[in-house]
């Protein structure tokens, strides 16, 4: 669904102001978490604004570089004995420009690092697990898939606790219903157990699922070493069904909120 329209992108950018309270809010951070459209077009927009802060700093800086210029273009053409003065001059002016330089670049980098969440991180890459929908009368829909469908994670949750379920589909969507109810506890119980089961049993059925979202639920529940351990493994199997998603800024990302 695209809601890349005036409209939404005027809330988005409300959003960003922090003008946007109570149920408006609400409904869009939910938006914002089903639907990956909208939260790459926020995404955008918070680039544009710290590319018009950076674009205005710049600006300060060629402010400096032109003076500099200026002043020193004539020393140059007269070469009099005043021209030390100049050449002085055209030190400090390029100590200032290479300080401001080092200004727009840490100020950079300081905005992207101290602005960065696991939500964030978790955010720009998550998108909620729909199941297949196969249309043949030999296929009966299992409880524990009719409950996910319809979103009752509660009754997945049930299914789950009273091992009424033991295949690695149902175990999944145990997690993927953690996911979704924000519970990164169990997400990362279920889709372990996954990972287990296929161990024991050879066969890796929703093996490449249960990797990327568990490494998703590390990334939220801050346990950045184990999600960089996954990451780097989805990352280096080219045959891995996820691994297009993860790109060498995702991983810069998570290390840098290691660092924090």
């Amino acid at each position: 669904m695209d809601n890349s329209t005036p409209t939404m992108s005027e809330k988005l950018v409300q959003y960003l102001d922090g003008a946007l309270t109570g149920s408006e809010k609400s409904n869009l951070e939910k938006q914002l978490l089903a639907e990956e459209a909208l939260q790459q077009e926020l995404d955008r927009l918070k680039s544009t604004r710290e590319a018009l802060k950076l674009y205005g700093l710049q600006q300060k800086v060629s402010g400096i570089h032109v003076q500099m210029m200026e002043e020193f273009s004539p020393a140059v053409r007269k070469m009099n004995p005043l021209a030390k003065g100049s050449v002085k001059k055209m030190v400090r002016y390029s100590i200032a420009v290479a300080a401001s330089l080092l200004l727009i670049i840490g100020g950079y980098m300081a905005y992207n690092f101290f602005t960065l969440s696991p939500d964030k991180v978790f955010a720009s890459r998550y998108q909620s697990y729909e199941l297949v929908t196969v249309r043949n009368g030999n296929t009966i829909e299992t409880p524990v898939e009719k409950a996910f469908r319809e979103k009752n994670f509660q009754e997945v949750f049930r299914i789950h606790d009273a091992r009424e379920d033991l295949t690695p589909k149902g175990e999944f969507l145990c997690g993927a219903a953690a996911l979704e109810s924000a519970n990164n506890t169990k997400a990362i119980t279920c889709f372990k157990e996954v990972l287990e089961a296929n161990k024991k049993s050879g066969q890796p059925l929703f093996n490449d699922e249960a990797e990327y979202y568990l490494s998703l639920s590390y990334i939220r529940n801050k346990d950045y070493d184990y999600a960089l351990e996954m990451l780097n493994k989805i990352q280096d199997d080219p045959s891995h069904l996820y691994n297009e998603k993860i790109s060498h800024k995702l991983i810069r990302q998570v290390k840098m909120l290691k660092w924090r």
